[in-house]
Formats: C-alpha cells, sequence, structure tokens
C-alpha cells in the first residue's frame, strides 16, 4: 500500500537536502526550521523582517585553519587581511626560505646544470691534482748540463709532419704571448742585414719590413694601369725600375731590412719557409710556385759550400746549413756583381728563436754568431724557452724532459740564462745587453736576450776598424749598375747601450 505525500513531508525533506549541502551546519537547520514555521502562519499576520545579510569574510592567506562555527554565538566581526609585506633577502617570505620549504625532487629539477658544472670541475681538479701527485712521485727528475744530454738533440718533431706541427703553434704561441714577441723582435729590433739562424717554418717573416728587399720588384702592368685611363705617361713603366736602382731607395722605417739570410738545417722546413715567403713577402707570389719544394728549387752557392735559393736580386736568401759549423757573410748586390762594390763583411742583425734547446753546443753556436755580427752596432736576438724561477716549474720540465725531447727533438729544460753567461765568459767582447722573462702565462720559462760585441783588439784589428769606420763612405762613392750598393751605405739607427 502506498504511503500518502504530504505537503510538510515534502519540505522536510528539502531542508535537509540544503543541510547536506551546506556542511550540515546546525544555523541553517535553525534558519529553515523557522522560515517553515513562518509559511503556517495565517495571512493576516505581516511576515517578520528578514535577518540581517551577513557579509562573506575575505578569504585568508595560505596556511589557515578553517574556523568552526558554534551555534547560539554572537556574528564575530571579521578580521581584516594584513597586507602582504614586500619581499626582502631577510624577510622570512623569500625566495631562499621558500626553496627551504620546497621538495628535494623539484630543487633537482630545477637547479641540475649549475649541480652538474660544478660536480664535474670538481671531479675534474681532484683528477688533476691526483695525477700530479702521482706522475711527481713516480717519475724520477732528469736534468743535465746543457751540451752534455745522453742524446743529441735534432729540433725536428716525430709525432707529426712539419707542417701540422707549424699549425699546432699558432694557438699556443698566442696564448702565452709568444706572437706579442715576435712581432717586437720583427718591427722594432731586426734592422739592416738580417741573419736568421734555426729559421724554421718562417714564422717571424710576418713582422719583417720588406720595403727595401722588394723595392723595383713591383710589375710594369701595375705601374701603367695606376695612370689615366690605364694610358702609359712618358717616363713611366719599364723605365721606373731603372731609375729607381740608379738613384737608390731610401727607407721608410729605420728597421728596414737591407737584406735577409735564412739558415736551417731541415729541407722540409724551408718547404714551409717559402710558403711563407710566398704569401707574406710582396712580389714573391710569381717567383715561387704554389707548393714549393726546396730540395728541387736550391742549387750551390758560389763556393759550393751549401743549398740556397736566391730571391729578390739576390737580397733574399734560404740556405741549408748547419749553424754550428760556420755562418755565411751577407749576400752581395747580386751573384754577378762586380768585385769593384765590396758587400758587407758582416750583420747588423742576428736572430735565433727556439734554437739553444736544438743544438749539441749551444756556446759554439753563440761565439758563431758573435764572429757574424758587427762589434758594437750590431745585436744578437735571442728568444728561447727554458728553465724558470720556479723550483716547481723546474721539476716539472725535469721529470718530462726525456718524454718531450722523444716528440720534438729538444731538451726543453736547458738553462739558458747559464748557457748565454758562459757564452759572455768565454767569447772575448760579448755581453749582454738585456736579459728578462717577458710574460706571466709562461711562469718564466721564455727569455728574451740581447747580446752584442765589443771592439777588442782581437777582434777589430787597427786595418779592420779603419775599414769598418769608412765603409759607409766606401760604398756611397762606389759606382755600378745595380742599385744594391747605394744602399750599404743605409743602416738602422744603433741603439743605446743600457
Amino acid at each position: 500500500m502506498m504511503r500518502p505525500i504530504y505537503p510538510h513531508n515534502l519540505a522536510t525533506r528539502s531542508l535537509m537536502r540544503n543541510c547536506r549541502i551546506r556542511g550540515n551546519s546546525l544555523k541553517s537547520v535553525d534558519s529553515g526550521c523557522r522560515r517553515y514555521a513562518t509559511s503556517k502562519r495565517p495571512s493576516s499576520s505581516p511576515p517578520p523582517p528578514p535577518p540581517p545579510k551577513q557579509q562573506r569574510a575575505a578569504p585568508k592567506p595560505f596556511p589557515f585553519q578553517p574556523v568552526i562555527s558554534r551555534p547560539n554565538s554572537a556574528p564575530e566581526s571579521t578580521p581584516k587581511p594584513k597586507p602582504t609585506p614586500f619581499p626582502s633577502s631577510s624577510s622570512s617570505s623569500s625566495k631562499g626560505s621558500q626553496d627551504k620549504r620546497r621538495p628535494v625532487s623539484e630543487l633537482l629539477r630545477d637547479y641540475w646544470f649549475p649541480l652538474f658544472g660544478a660536480g664535474a670541475g670538481v671531479v675534474c681538479v681532484s683528477f688533476f691534482a691526483s695525477s700530479l701527485v702521482y706522475y711527481w712521485r713516480t717519475q724520477p727528475p732528469e736534468h743535465w748540463t746543457p751540451g752534455q744530454e745522453p742524446e743529441t738533440p735534432t729540433g725536428l718533431p716525430t709525432i707529426q709532419s712539419p707542417r701540422e706541427f707549424d699549425q699546432h703553434l699558432d694557438k699556443s704561441e698566442w696564448r702565452f704571448g709568444i706572437t706579442k714577441l715576435r712581432r717586437q723582435i720583427g718591427s722594432e729590433l731586426a734592422h739592416g742585414h738580417v741573419l736568421e739562424v734555426a729559421v724554421g717554418a718562417g714564422r717571424n717573416f710576418d713582422y719583417y719590413d720588406w720595403s727595401v728587399v722588394t723595392a723595383g720588384l713591383e710589375p710594369a702592368e701595375e705601374k701603367e694601369d695606376s695612370s689615366w685611363f690605364g694610358w702609359s705617361v712618358k717616363g713611366e713603366g719599364k723605365e721606373k725600375p731603372n731609375n729607381i736602382k740608379q738613384k737608390g731607395v731610401q727607407p721608410q722605417n729605420a728597421n728596414a731590412l737591407l737584406s735577409f739570410t735564412g739558415l736551417d738545417i731541415s729541407p722540409p722546413m724551408l718547404d714551409l719557409a717559402l710558403t711563407r715567403i710566398r704569401q707574406v713577402v710582396p712580389f714573391m707570389a710569381d717567383q715561387i710556385p704554389k707548393k714549393p719544394v726546396f730540395s728541387k728549387l736550391a742549387s750551390k752557392t758560389a763556393d759550393n759550400s751549401e743549398e740556397g735559393i736566391s730571391l729578390a736580386n739576390n737580397h733574399l736568401r734560404l740556405l741549408k746549413a748547419d749553424a754550428q759549423t760556420s755562418l755565411p757573410p751577407p749576400p752581395s748586390s747580386s751573384p754577378s756583381s762586380s768585385s769593384s762594390s765590396s758587400p758587407p763583411k758582416k750583420y747588423d742583425t742576428v736572430i735565433q728563436t727556439f734554437g739553444l734547446c736544438s743544438v749539441r753546443d749551444p756556446v759554439l753556436l753563440l761565439s758563431n754568431m758573435a764572429a757574424a755580427v758587427k762589434p758594437e752596432t750590431g745585436r744578437i736576438i735571442l728568444l728561447e724557452h727554458g728553465r724558470s724561477w720556479y723550483e716547481l716549474v723546474n721539476g716539472l720540465l725535469d721529470r718530462s724532459a726525456r718524454k718531450h725531447f722523444e716528440r720534438f727533438g729538444c731538451w726543453w729544460n736547458r738553462d739558458v740564462e747559464l748557457v748565454v753567461r758562459a757564452a759572455e765568459r768565454a767569447v772575448p767582447g760579448l755581453e749582454v745587453v738585456r736579459l728578462e722573462r717577458p710574460g706571466w702565462a709562461t711562469l718564466g720559462t721564455h727569455v728574451l736576450v740581447e747580446m752584442r760585441v765589443r771592439a777588442t783588439p782581437a777582434t777589430a784589428p787597427p786595418a779592420a776598424a779603419a775599414l769598418s769606420s769608412n765603409e759607409a763612405e766606401q760604398d756611397s762613392t762606389t759606382t755600378g749598375t745595380s742599385w744594391w750598393s747605394s744602399l750599404l751605405s743605409v743602416s738602422g739607427k744603433p741603439k743605446k747601450d743600457d
């Protein structure tokens, strides 16, 4: 039998449903019962006034605890939310305090890259330090007197070709400041008739002033194109080089080269030197092939002592010779020059870069250089690497000297200052003008030395001294078909003695 449906049952169910939705609050039940009671009153009585509408409280900042309302309690005043303070480094709401409250997984996800970099750096430094300590304890130091090493140095790399070795030096020399020192030697210290011993691949060629050496070699086509509309003007063209040769060329730079002679014992290195001459020296691209081979282009010199190549009217020479035996004199104006024009007897500048580590007797080599340079005005310029001021660096050099010799054929732990002072005592008149260790990146292992030869009775007898003093006057009065004789009177200004 179906139960009858009464209106008050329907109202009660709706009130209970509202109570469930509103959180089963007693206050909502009380208000619902009152509305139900007032609905049963007679229509003649006026309805009671509605209760005052309560304002919704503002949400509180997280974290907060919900307030439990109590029955038959007066409504409390809603507190105003406090303003959020401005974030600062010292406040508790800063990013650092928030990160502390974050889980470790989120921190690793956000900061994995710097953490990985720091960890990798610590691992690399630890491995390097441990390997250095192990190498220091296991490898015994080996050091000998210069010239008394167990094997003869060759200066030739054995692990790679000369071209690869030369390309490998570009970045390392720039990193350690050697490129700057080469520029200083080529543009400030070299002048006049220059002899470079152990020229190698010609890494100093980029910084020499070749203006006088290549004067008069400009092609006639380029000179004709420089005139108006490509028409040659009377007096230009092929007659201009002859006029230059007759009048002579005055160097615009006091450090310009009057002649250059390069020596090396390795033909593959001379191949690289020819390639660099073709790239650097003006007007040499037409005289040297793209892939030069020294052994095919060289010919015997006048005295048949060594093989060589002569360029720029014999003002530029490359010779295959051993500097420990003897050094050739400066070149004359041309191979077929007359005997009336007296060529220079000695060089104004003798240069060697990183060569003392690759010879058997370095003191003998310096003695030969002193015999080839002009007394008083001439200079010997050395750029070498060897032992440092610091014993820690010297210990590393001594422990790796043999392996370095097996790779590159030179002893890099020689004491360059000891060699220079020994040559100064052995050679009469030879003295050191300057000895310095430039650059902090090399830790004192690179040495720049400038030396000269004092005029003594043994090195300059009265007749020879008179000849050297009147050399400029004889060269200026000498006449010939070549302009080289007039250039002998032009020399760089002698440097002041320190």
